[in-house]
């Protein structure tokens, strides 16, 4: 599933995708339910699709259509990775990703405009992903700034509420978060795993070689989903 907006094509309403924003993925699962009727079905979360993830997982109750989940490179603590990726190396990784916020934006206020409580020639001058947040995200969803959106759609706080298999994968080299995304694994509830490996990046997890690279998300995902959805 896209993100609202990111498919290519700008959305027409005064909102954009966030962080905890799960209605469009609970209204995707139920759709999937609907349409391919009752069988067991997992959902992987990438990234800030993880958060997400994590956030609507803590939220449903026993009779939503979701079996089990992944979540992979999940800042879960929001305001903890924004301040990490305005220091050092980081930096780097918020310029691009902030070029890309940026871009949605741009081509969302072109296509309708008056969307979006921002000026063109203002979204050209923000630096941070913090301020993109402060002036867009948090003003067009209802929170009052963008610590208040952080705090409000941070999924930590909510890992102890879930109740369906989880496994959480993260690495301790992820250039977009620090050490305040790594869950204590004494307050997660016993259908939690969670997997904290040495090397992987940001949703990376590349092995191998260059002449033979191994993915290896791409083989412990199934592997793990498995025995979830083969019943």
């Amino acid at each position: 599933m896209h993100f609202r907006g990111c498919s290519g094509v700008p959305n027409k309403l005064g909102r954009i995708y966030h962080s905890g924003e799960t209605e469009d993925g609970t209204f995707f699962l139920r759709w999937l339910d609907e349409r391919y009727g009752t069988v067991p079905t997992a959902a992987v979360g990438y990234s800030l699709g993880g958060n997400m993830l994590g956030c609507l997982m803590a939220e449903i109750d026993a009779s939503f259509p979701l079996t089990a989940g992944v979540i992979v490179s999940a800042p879960f603590m929001l305001e903890h990775c924004c301040n990490h990726m305005e220091k050092g190396f980081s930096r780097f990784y918020q310029f691009y990703l902030l070029n890309l916020l940026k871009a949605n934006a741009t081509r969302k206020l072109k296509a309708w405009p008056g969307t979006l409580p921002i000026e063109l020639a203002q979204l050209k001058r923000l630096r941070r992903i913090r301020d993109f947040d402060d002036l867009i995200t948090s003003k067009i969803h209802g929170f009052s700034d963008a610590v208040d959106y952080y705090r409000q759609c941070s999924a930590m706080p909510r890992l102890a509420s879930i109740t369906r298999p989880t496994l959480i994968i993260h690495a301790k080299d992820d250039p977009f978060m620090d050490h305040h995304v790594i869950p204590d694994t004494t307050t997660l509830p016993a259908n939690i795993e969670y997997q904290l490996t040495e090397h992987g990046g940001h949703v990376g997890f590349v092995g191998g070689t260059l002449r033979q690279p191994k993915m290896w998300l791409e083989q412990r995902i199934p592997d793990w989903l498995t025995p979830y959805l083969d019943r």
